[in-house]
C-alpha cells in the first residue's frame, strides 16, 4: 500500500501525523509528508484511518499491493467498520486554532475527542464523532471559554 499527500489540499492540521506518526510527518514544514513509502503492513490500518480522518481529503491511498505489503483480512474488516461508522454518524467538531487559547477544558470534558498533546491549541482526534462521544463533544463546545469549537451535523 502506498499513500500520497496532495500539498494543494493539505492544511497542516496534523491529524494524519497524530494517527500514524510512523507514516506521516509535519517535521519539515506546514504540509504533511509521507515518511514510509510503501506503508509497512503493520501501519496500513493507521495510515488508512488518517486518510479517512483528513478534513480536506488530502491523502490518497493506493491499495495496490507492493512487494513488501499485503492487505490482511483484519485490515479489510477495520476499513469496513470505519465506513459503517462514517455512514452512521455525520457529526464533526472543528477547532478554530485562531480562537483556541489551549486551556484544555475540551480535553478534560472529552479526552477521546480533543487533545493538546501535539499543538498549543486543541486538535480533534476523531472524525466523524462516534455517537457515544457526541454528548461530551457538545458539552466541550459549550464549555469552551473562547467559543473556538464548532459542531457540524
Amino acid at each position: 500500500m502506498r499513500v500520497k499527500v496532495d500539498p494543494d489540499l493539505c492544511i497542516g492540521c496534523g491529524i494524519c501525523e497524530g494517527q500514524a506518526p510512523d507514516v506521516y510527518s509535519l517535521a519539515n514544514g506546514a504540509i504533511a509528508e509521507v515518511i514510509a513509502d510503501p506503508v509497512p503492513v503493520d501501519l496500513e490500518a493507521d495510515a488508512r484511518q488518517a486518510a479517512i480522518d483528513c478534513p480536506e481529503a488530502a491523502i490518497e491511498v493506493d491499495e495496490a499491493p507492493c512487494e513488501e505489503s499485503a492487505i490482511s483480512e483484519e485490515d479489510v474488516e477495520v476499513e469496513t467498520t470505519i465506513k459503517q461508522v462514517k455512514e452512521e454518524s455525520s457529526m464533526k467538531a472543528v477547532v478554530d486554532k485562531d480562537l483556541c487559547i489551549g486551556c484544555g477544558i475540551c480535553e478534560g470534558v472529552a479526552p477521546d475527542v480533543f487533545s493538546l498533546a501535539k499543538e498549543p491549541y486543541a486538535e480533534v482526534l476523531v472524525d466523524p464523532i462516534p455517537e457515544d462521544l457526541q454528548a461530551d463533544t457538545k458539552q466541550a463546545a459549550e464549555d469552551c471559554p473562547e467559543a473556538a469549537i464548532s459542531i457540524e451535523e
